[in-house]
């Protein structure tokens, strides 16, 4: 099957908002030639990678680089876990994952390559709770305290392969509120999509911007006033990889009306191909053999830091701590 292109232009919401790039520090300046001190033991750590796409492969080299960090509480999957949403797809990554090492709980977000056969969007997100065990579309859990937040969508693409791709929906956005709400007192919740939000990391904002990052989400608004009331939110999306080592590929998105403070938002890179800024308002192909990811780390006082690593060197790309 051939995939389908990934964009068309469409045009900006119409929410106040500004976005600064964190950038972060370069790996040499973080922990210098020795890598991660040896002294650093989290009280969480997870993973974060995106966009595997079929790209097999490059997620066992991922896998076994993130082992080589040491031991993580979870994997999380930012969507596009595999390349058509296929039974057969399926049936290759979990048979991949379970021949490297990995950590013993696997959660994910749904994405749009999920939903790319001729199936009922139902049996598309059956097939995927199905295999990866996630109870919902849209769910919470925890990880040593830590609250992850999971948001999908509830209806099929309005446009096919072409954005918009999610509806959350007045219940999902209701239920997003609420838990907010409830953890408005934790340092740190962790949110989950595949899908990107418009003007915040890597794609999305910047004079070499793809116009078509916009508009993943039909009722944008809504999830940007509910996120933007909620400093200690660190909101993770995939979809467009672009490069972990930009200035862009970590933000902070202050929404008008929201906490002046803002929140923080994370590219999780990619697993399958590096896309980049063609000049002309698009995007390009820039290295098949890339594969970037995150290691996320909570310490026991509370801060948290977020690495961006290169899979295909083994070496950690940028790091910043919130």
């Amino acid at each position: 099957m051939t995939s389908p292109s990934r964009r068309k232009i469409l045009t900006a919401g119409g929410l106040g908002l500004l976005t600064v790039p964190l950038g972060g520090l370069a790996a040499p300046q973080a922990y210098g030639v020795a890598g991660r001190p040896a002294t650093r033991a989290p009280a969480v750590a997870l993973d974060v990678i995106s966009d595997i796409q079929g790209e097999l492969a490059d997620l066992g080299r991922a896998l076994d680089s993130l082992k080589g960090l040491g031991d993580a509480d979870a994997l999380v999957i930012a969507g596009d876990l595999v390349a058509q949403g296929t039974v057969a797809q399926y049936e290759e990554l979990y048979a991949k994952i379970a021949g490297h090492p990995h950590p013993d709980r696997v959660l994910a977000a749904l994405g749009n390559h999920e939903q790319y056969n001729a199936d009922p969007f139902n049996t598309q997100v059956k097939r995927f709770l199905e295999y990866t065990g996630m109870p919902d579309v849209y769910s919470e859990t925890s990880a040593g305290g830590l609250p992850l937040l999971f948001i999908g969508t509830t209806a099929p693409a309005v446009n096919g392969t072409s954005p918009p791709f999610v509806t959350l929906g007045r219940t999902q956005l209701s239920w997003l509120d609420a838990t907010l709400a409830k953890h408005a007192d934790a340092p740190h919740v962790l949110a989950f999509s595949h899908h990107v939000l418009p003007g915040t990391v890597s794609g999305t904002t910047g004079p070499d911007a793809a116009r078509f990052y916009d508009q993943d989400f039909v009722d944008e608004d809504e999830l940007l006033t509910i996120l933007g009331g909620h400093a200690n939110v660190v909101f993770f999306s995939g979809h467009t990889h672009w490069d972990l080592g930009r200035q862009d590929w970590a933000a902070r998105k202050i929404v008008q009306g929201g906490d002046p403070r803002g929140f923080h938002v994370f590219n999780t890179g990619m697993i399958e191909t590096l896309y980049g800024p063609d000049g002309k308002g698009g995007e390009k192909p820039l290295d098949p053999a890339a594969s970037q990811g995150l290691r996320v780390l909570l310490d026991a006082d509370g801060r948290l830091t977020v690495e961006s690593h290169d899979f295909t060197r083994g070496t950690i790309i940028r790091s910043l701590e919130l």
